[in-house]
């Protein structure tokens, strides 16, 4: 079986952890490069493979290493972040 030399929307989203929505806008800014065929849109592999090489992403930790770290569990949020999410809420209710 041939190599995959394009991935579609979703599968590209699913790979990078974001949504479908998130790689169309993508799309339409000309950030990522698309081809277009009869309403399919797919994206190069070789495309995807180098913004991957020219972004600096960290591998994601699993549960056990961030743990074995000294993370807690919880909220994921900063203090000042829960601070302004408590007064934009409190503003809606206002």
């Amino acid at each position: 079986m041939a190599e995959a030399t394009c991935c579609r929307v979703k599968s590209l989203a699913d790979r990078w952890e974001c949504s479908p929505a998130k790689i169309r806008r993508m799309i339409e800014a000309g950030k990522l490069p698309a081809i277009r065929l009869d309403g399919m849109v797919r994206i190069p592999l070789s495309a995807v493979l180098e913004i991957e090489a020219k972004t600096e992403c960290p591998q994601t930790t699993s549960r056990d290493s961030a743990e074995s770290q000294g993370a807690t569990h919880g909220t994921s949020i900063t203090s000042a972040n829960a601070s302004l999410r408590a007064a934009r809420i409190a503003r809606r209710l206002n």
